[in-house]
């Protein structure tokens, strides 16, 4: 057995301030070591997204579509470096991450709402509190920070797909913490009430700094590893922790196996295409706010369901929230429509930010035999399809062939073999080329060469 220091280092960032908060605040000591806890389960969703995006295999997985349309990266290939102390990142995993990252902002509302309306006054008030925020954010990113590092060292990205990057516990613990906020100011209130503000100040104290050793105990125990950085990869890497997930363990076994594969790049000709074009980018930028808007059916005519039932929810809220209006209720239509076109505002901002990484570096660069996408951005060809292979060539245009931008097209087409979507191991399941300048010109260029 090997102890981690990056881990206890990490744990110390956290549990300093809060022993701090514990001895400052009186008699409401836990509700600040709760706050403060809690930032740090935020900076574990996007630990959890970021350790997913630093995974090598990769697994086919049922992404649910209520609000992430990032189907367009399914087969994404290639890598980008953020830095050199951690492992290059894998944009195909984003689908995967960024649904830990949206889960984690609904699920932070209610407990977001707990602490507006039951948190007292007093705490937002105390001079304190500022420090607090500002801390427990530094302390949890520096400690997210080290636990990334340590996570590379052991090189489990090498060997595990990013779904194997779930904290059970702790993500249950974060669903319910609007409940652990909401104990935390009741009791403190209660204690100051029954025994007076010195008097409760020490029992807080006295708990809060009970639970702040408990934690540190805890990721000190967990800090041990059964095998050093850099052990043979089918020995695997696991925590030495108590066996709670032999439920979810026996769950996983029920279920379908799903292949873990790692994808190769297309084989590609080494000389130069006798033809290149792109997406236009402010046609990308458009489909990404037109396809926020009806729920993913820019670029594939393919749409959520779901995404598409949310977002006649959102219309339904608006239009209540204009009852609140009319009954002088100003208060409440704005919180019901800041939740509304907040939500809408970060539903675009996704999809934009889906279809730069699906489209916005792309080259579509034509070959005397085939016709290849490449990634300039990730430095890797993302599908080639042959000539041959081509058929039922025509150009869209409009409202989702060329949004809010009629100089541009997209070239649609249709393959020979026509495989299924689930089935293409090295394609790009995709049979387009979207928002391209001189659609005509390039479909003229698809029939010339062998196309039908």
């Amino acid at each position: 057995m090997t102890r981690s220091r990056r881990v206890v280092l990490a744990a110390l960032c956290v549990e300093t301030v809060a022993a701090v908060s514990a001895v400052v605040y009186g008699h409401l000591a836990i509700v600040a070591v709760a706050i403060l806890y809690w930032i740090d389960l935020l900076f574990l969703m996007g630990r959890v997204g970021v350790q997913r995006l630093l995974a090598r295999p990769t697994r086919g997985v049922g992404i649910a579509r209520l609000l992430l349309p990032f189907r367009l990266l399914k087969h994404k290939r290639g890598t980008v470096s953020l830095t050199d102390r951690l492992p290059p990142v894998y944009p195909k995993n984003a689908p995967v991450a960024m649904t830990a990252l949206w889960w984690g902002g609904l699920i932070s509302v209610p407990t977001v709402l707990v602490a507006a309306l039951t948190v007292p006054g007093e705490f937002w008030g105390n001079p304190a509190t500022p420090f607090l925020l500002v801390g427990g954010a530094v302390s949890a990113a520096a400690k997210s920070w080290l636990l990334l590092r340590a996570h590379a060292d052991t090189g489990v990205h090498e060997h595990e797909p990013p779904v194997a990057v779930n904290p059970w516990k702790r993500q249950a613990l974060f669903v319910l913490y609007g409940v652990v906020l909401y104990l935390a100011a009741d009791v403190s209130v209660s204690l100051a009430a029954e025994n007076g503000v010195q008097d409760a100040g020490r029992d807080a104290m006295a708990v809060a700094l009970l639970v702040v050793v408990l934690r540190l105990a805890y990721s000190v125990r967990v800090s041990r590893t059964r095998f050093r950085s850099g052990s043979a990869p089918e020995h695997g890497y696991r925590e030495t922790k108590p066996s709670a997930d032999r439920a979810i363990s026996w769950l996983r076994s029920r279920g379908p196996e799903r292949e873990i594969a790692t994808l190769t790049p297309p084989s590609t000709p080494d000389r130069r295409p006798f033809e290149t074009v792109e997406p236009k980018s402010r046609s990308v930028l458009a489909a990404g706010v037109l396809n926020a808007l009806v729920a993913g059916y820019v670029v594939d005519d393919r749409f959520s369901e779901a995404g598409f039932n949310l977002r006649v929810l959102l219309l339904f809220e608006f239009l209540i929230s204009l009852l609140f209006l009319l009954d002088g209720a100003v208060v409440l239509f704005l919180a019901v429509n800041g939740l509304v076109f907040g939500l809408l505002a970060l539903l675009v901002l996704l999809s934009i930010t889906h279809l730069k990484l699906a489209l916005g570096g792309v080259e579509y660069r034509f070959y005397d035999a085939e016709v290849v996408a490449y990634d300039s951005g990730l430095g890797e060809p993302q599908w080639a399809v042959p000539y041959d292979r081509i058929e039922d060539i025509s150009v869209e245009s409009g409202l989702f062939g060329s949004p809010l931008w009629l100089d541009a097209g997209t070239v649609s087409f249709e393959r020979v073999d026509d495989p299924p979507e689930d089935r293409l191991a090295n394609q790009e399941p995709r049979s387009s080329l979207p928002f391209v300048s001189e659609p005509e010109r390039v479909a003229e260029i698809l029939r010339s060469r062998g196309g039908r």
